[in-house]
């Protein structure tokens, strides 16, 4: 079958290799002249780690010792809610925060030259497997949408689907060049919150958002320590500050012979640091399980979108009261339960097609 994959991000370039792994002859066209080096770290929860396994990139990730390493839930005036490690905190198992360029980088690295089209804008894509570029026609038995909330995909064949709409938070992400024993973990405001994550390369990544229209970075360098030199460390340069906004997953996934995954399916907050993470799943099961076993997963999409947007809310509730409901809740709420909650989050089974893993029956 020839595939063709839309979008060389997380959930196009995993697409590729999942479909090449099952035997199929996959070309990928992403607009940008290469991998992405930008945007900051990602991390990688249990389920986001198989998902690596799976695709032959987990050789790369480091998760220790800082899946141990400790960890809090902090408030913004420095009280403690909730002290675990890094990998309770996100569900148990193994964990790590790699920088996104670089993991893209491996995944890309899968992949022979010629199965890569860097520099190829699509202009146009129809239903019966038909992908335009450059005034050419190509043809495809199947075609996968992996070009994000506002691509050409969704847009132009899913125009009745849930438009993307800004969430009112603003984010930061960047990365300092030197590591940290301790202060891991995030930080939660009443309108803004704030994660601090080691990178196995020696550095600190950091990120935070905030409903604040044109709050600065200087005006929480009275929170706790080490956000204050974490700031004072900050580059401009090399410091994203995206726009937050999520797309709710159209009602269908697949129209003739095209296919939605990733950001281009479900655009959520990025509360649980599960986007590619999902977006792998995604590819993952549509090789093994084609589009049924991608039409199981919309419930999961949905409920980690909503969940997603509900976890926003507790990081940063915006009502004095409701912050002071969150912080008494979580004092009261014994550590491992959080983990648990977490977990519920990141656990996935891979299909049974793939093997090993704790696989299902189903394709879910």
């Amino acid at each position: 079958m020839r595939v063709g994959v839309i979008g060389g991000g997380f959930a196009g370039l995993a697409a590729a290799i999942a479909f090449r792994q099952t035997g199929h002859d996959v070309s990928v066209f992403e607009r940008a002249s290469g991998p992405s080096l930008a945007g900051g770290a990602i991390s990688l929860a249990s389920n986001a780690l198989k998902c690596l396994s799976i695709l032959g990139v987990r050789a790369h990730v480091v998760t220790e010792p800082w899946s141990r390493a400790p960890a809090t839930v902090r408030t913004s005036d420095g009280s403690v809610l909730v002290r675990r490690t890094l990998a309770q905190l996100t569900g148990g198992g193994q964990y790590a925060t790699v920088p996104r360029g670089q993991l893209l980088t491996w995944l890309a690295e899968r992949l022979p030259p010629d199965c890569l089209h860097y520099s190829s804008t699509v202009v146009g894509v129809r239903t019966d497997g038909v992908v335009t570029i450059g005034g050419r026609e190509h043809r495809f038995d199947l075609i996968i949408g992996a070009d994000g909330t506002r691509g050409i995909v969704r847009k132009s064949l899913w125009p009745d689907a849930p438009p993307p709409h800004s969430t009112g938070i603003t984010g930061w992400a960047w990365i300092v060049d030197r590591q940290l024993a301790t202060g891991f973990g995030p930080i939660w405001g009443r309108t803004t919150d704030f994660g601090i994550l080691p990178l196995a390369d020696g550095r600190t990544y950091i990120y935070g958002g905030t409903r604040d229209h044109g709050a600065e970075l200087a005006a929480y360098r009275h929170w706790p320590a080490p956000l204050p030199t974490l700031i004072d460390d900050v580059n401009p340069d090399n410091m994203a500050t995206p726009e937050i906004f999520e797309a709710r997953p159209p009602r269908q996934l697949v129209r003739g012979k095209v296919a939605l995954i990733g950001d281009a399916a479900h655009t959520m907050r990025p509360t649980f640091g599960q986007g590619a993470a999902l977006a792998m799943e995604d590819a993952i099961t549509l090789a093994h399980c084609g589009h049924v076993g991608l039409a199981k997963r919309r419930s999961r999409m949905l409920a980690l979108y909503t969940a997603s947007k509900a976890g926003s809310y507790v990081a940063a509730p915006c009502l004095r009261s409701a912050e002071r409901a969150r912080n008494l809740t979580l004092r009261l709420t014994p550590s491992p339960l959080f983990g648990v909650m977490a977990g519920a989050v990141s656990h996935w089974r891979p299909p049974a097609a793939v093997g090993g893993y704790d696989a299902q029956d189903g394709c879910a």
